[in-house]
């Protein structure tokens, strides 16, 4: 639970100063190499592998069913950062979002309480978990070639956020690898896997960024994974779920109060600003951080 909440807030802070790294871009262009030479966007990227790596052991600990949705918070965590640092004013309707949010997973893994069954997946189990991410993929991405903006980013997000929910299971299984010793990690099929999917995970994203409005592809981002997540985790490593009918509909409300919280959160202007690409100087000259810029001046 600590490493997953630790791997959300590094993620969260990761992506205010690799926002905070691309501002200022000339209008020439050249936005690699603008980047590569802030140190800001820099600390943010090393920020983000340290994220993957708390994310990984806390994968290799417990069970996807636990920490792929608490990944989910990454979006108080930035709603929080651009309030309290960079004094961004806050909507009634943002917070509420994110208590909505915190109440929806608390209460889903109050009455889940996932167990991971400890177990290796064989390699058929496996086939038919990547056949049906493949298929999922397909018909999303063939969703994206037609209708409006808003649409497209939203299908090609939510195929890139069924490829990361199976980086993650790719994950869990490299770190049961490595477990071992480097030598099974270097010779398991899944540790290429993990690139692969992962990589081509990270570019179908990127599409979804350009293809339309932030808010339409970071929704599909951060809601589907948690749900993918879950079938995979269950079909896949065992994991188990209380299935009392209590615990059922308590489960199932959980889930749907903690989408409609980080959906109001993911259209916030808080998550946006630190997302969008348009816009120079958007975060500059604003709270805690303009005042301690001024000063070292």
């Amino acid at each position: 639970y600590l490493l997953a909440l630790l791997a959300a807030l590094i993620n969260a802070v990761s992506s205010v100063l690799q926002r905070l790294g691309v501002e200022d871009v000339p209008e020439s262009g050249g936005l690699v190499a603008h980047m590569v030479r802030r140190p800001i966007w820099l600390a943010g990227l090393v920020l983000m592998a340290g994220g993957y790596v708390a994310q990984a052991v806390a994968l290799h600990l417990g069970s996807l069913t636990v920490v792929q949705p608490l990944l989910v918070t990454e979006l108080v965590f930035v709603v929080g950062i651009m309030w309290g640092w960079f004094s961004m004013p806050m909507r009634h309707r943002d917070a509420l979002s994110a208590l909505v949010a915190t109440l929806g997973l608390g209460g889903f893994l109050w009455a889940a309480d996932p167990t991971d069954a400890a177990v290796v997946p064989p390699l058929w189990a496996w086939r038919w978990v990547l056949v049906g991410v493949v298929i999922a993929m397909a018909v999303l991405l063939g969703a994206s070639k037609v209708g409006p903006s808003w649409w497209r980013a939203l299908s090609l997000g939510a195929a890139a956020s069924v490829g990361f929910a199976l980086t993650a299971a790719l994950t869990k299984a490299l770190t049961d690898s490595l477990a071992v010793s480097v030598s099974t990690a270097v010779t398991t099929w899944s540790t290429y896997a993990v690139v692969v999917v992962g990589g081509g995970s990270f570019l179908v994203m990127q599409a979804a960024f350009a293809a339309g409005p932030f808010a339409a592809s970071q929704s599909s981002l951060i809601l589907v994974n948690p749900f993918v997540s879950i079938l995979i985790g269950i079909s896949l490593f065992d994991e188990r779920l209380r299935t009392s009918s209590s615990h059922v509909v308590i489960e199932v409300v959980g889930l749907l109060v903690l989408l409609i919280g980080a959906a109001g959160l993911a259209t916030s202007p808080l998550v946006a600003d630190v997302h969008e690409d348009a816009g120079a100087n958007l975060l500059a000259g604003r709270g805690r951080l303009a005042r301690w810029s001024a000063q070292r001046h």
